[in-house]
């Protein structure tokens, strides 16, 4: 991730430490989750995960491996989220979610690393972004390239 980005999460966070996780996961623990949800987790996703284990960035949460103080006690893990949602879906998504809108439509990476949303409304996926990290700066901080 850019050094800019990293810097305006490290200072969202350091106003506002009940916004990411307390404690981080390990590198180890990372992989089995990529494995267990058999997509790979592009490397701005795994960075994000071992400096803030997940997070409520902006308006929007980033589920992780790790649970969040302002989060719902149960929807902080990517795990298991990902996993109610393809059983929920029918097994049709191949992606990991990440994150939902204010509407409830989930939000993830393909194994591309490409950020997508499904709409339940109209039931399909659109891309929303080419990468984690924008979605991060232009979804979550509304920040400019």
């Amino acid at each position: 991730m850019k050094i800019e980005l990293l810097a305006a999460l490290d200072q969202l966070f350091s106003e506002s430490p009940a916004m990411r996780a307390d404690d981080l996961p390990t590198e180890d623990e990372i992989d089995v989750a990529s494995q267990k949800l058999n997509v790979p987790f592009p490397q701005d996703y795994r960075e994000f995960l071992k400096r803030y284990g997940g997070a409520m960035v902006g308006p929007y949460p980033v589920f992780g491996l790790r649970p969040v103080e302002v989060m719902e006690k149960e929807r902080w893990s990517v795990v298991k989220i990902t996993e109610a949602i393809r059983y929920e879906l029918a097994n049709n998504l191949r992606w990991v979610i990440f994150s939902e809108d204010h509407s409830g439509n989930p939000i993830g990476f393909d194994a591309t690393g490409s950020v997508l949303i499904f709409d339940h409304d109209f039931g399909g996926e659109t891309k929303i972004a080419d990468s984690f990290e924008s979605y991060i700066r232009l979804q979550c901080l509304k920040l400019k390239h």
